[in-house]
């Protein structure tokens, strides 16, 4: 199961982890890992060539870290529109999917 942990101070998302696998098919066949490592990457392609310098990344084999440096405006509202495409998936895959949002 794709696990999404959403870290908030003041309501302002200050990091997002993604890990693991979906599990709801083969490697390579798989919609849900595809739809999540879709959102997440074209969110990290997005956040670093539109808001330069204002985010950390991380990724690796089943593994994606968004770390924000500093609190701003635009980077908040291209991480809710993430999750809210994220959520998507979870409303439609819950059982592959479970996206945890709390205040740290």
């Amino acid at each position: 199961m794709v696990k999404v942990k959403v870290e908030r101070k003041d309501y302002f998302i200050q990091r997002i982890v993604i890990q693991d696998h979906a599990g709801y098919a083969d490697v390579g066949f798989d919609l849900v890992c595809a739809g999540v490592s879709s959102i997440s990457v074209g969110m990290m392609n997005a956040l670093d060539q539109l808001i330069p310098d204002v985010c950390d990344f991380t990724m690796r084999s089943a593994y994606v870290e968004i770390r924000l440096k500093q609190r701003n405006e635009q980077a908040q509202l291209l991480l809710e529109a993430m999750l809210i495409q994220l959520k998507t998936l979870e409303n439609n895959y819950n059982s592959y999917i479970k996206i945890k949002d709390q205040e740290v």
